[in-house]
């Protein structure tokens, strides 16, 4: 199965939908999430970016028909000693 990938443009925020089927209409609150994403890439499901858990994505593509996620990294600073 092909997926589209929309992503924002900080990068902290996900769409996968099944390819050709375009975003969702999402309505209320929820809607405030699309917004500011674009098309970023087309893949492979068995592609997906690393830290996703395929499971998970494709039980929300069969029920919801998205998936949708906010991705948070942290940096932590570490001190080395020579």
């Amino acid at each position: 199965m092909r997926v589209d990938i929309y992503r924002d443009q900080a990068l902290d925020k996900i769409l996968i939908v099944e390819d050709g089927k375009g975003i969702p209409r999402i309505s209320g609150e929820g809607s405030k999430f699309l917004d500011g994403l674009a098309f970023q890439r087309q893949i492979d499901f068995k592609e997906l970016p690393t830290g996703l858990q395929s499971d998970k994505v494709m039980q929300s593509l069969k029920n919801r028909g998205f998936y949708a996620a906010r991705q948070t990294v942290t940096i932590t600073e570490v001190e080395i000693q020579d």
